[in-house]
């Protein structure tokens, strides 16, 4: 009986710890579009969107899915997003499109397994130092945000294969020294303005 009950905790105990789950699987699970839903089961939520509901903040539920590789808050009231974030630390995917959002949160920099991230439709003006840290990151969508600064970190995103920041005003020589930033990134552009003349 005592080995019985010392193997019930080793399964209950490998069943409740976080995991990273890779593409196929990620793209597999089931998407819960309810946080008190996915409450019933924290352990089994890997992919959580919330979009569409006039959120001021990221709630606190959120934080109790250990497991969430996705978090979709796009189309939300946020105007910036908490350094709690952090401790989704299996995060893969966050989506947070049209918000209000001016900055990057160093908690959103400290996931370090993104691998797509979407801040499209905010009003960010710059992104910080800390983009660096995203080793895995695929795509990075900023398209209609009124970005102007962009850091020498970003040579550090190895993984990047596309960038969107498309309806953004650049000038040619900021578009070629991002592109000399990122030369295996495919990253799209709107036509040069001629802003300076």
């Amino acid at each position: 009986m005592r080995i019985l009950l010392a193997l019930l905790a080793v399964v209950l105990a490998s069943a409740t710890h976080a995991q990273l789950l890779d593409a196929l699987a990620l793209d597999s699970v089931r998407t819960f579009r309810s946080l008190e839903k996915a409450l019933e089961n924290p352990d089994l939520v890997y992919r959580l969107d919330l979009s569409g509901q006039k959120l001021k903040e990221v709630p606190e539920g959120v934080y109790l899915l250990k497991n969430l590789n996705a978090l979709d808050l796009s189309n939300n009231k946020l105007k910036e997003l908490p350094e709690r974030l952090q401790e989704l630390k299996h995060m893969q995917e966050f989506r947070a499109s049209k918000n209000k959002l001016t900055d990057v949160s160093k908690g959103l920099c400290r996931l370090i397994h993104l691998k797509r991230l979407d801040l499209s439709r905010n009003a960010l003006t710059a992104l910080p130092k800390c983009v660096g840290v995203w080793h895995e990151l695929v795509s990075l969508d900023l398209w209609d945000n009124d970005l102007a600064e962009f850091p020498e970190e970003m040579t550090n995103m190895k993984a990047l294969r596309f960038m969107d920041l498309r309806a953004i005003q650049f000038e040619v020589p900021e578009m070629e020294h991002l592109q000399d930033l990122l030369p295996s990134t495919k990253i799209f552009f709107s036509q040069p303005c001629n802003c300076g003349m």
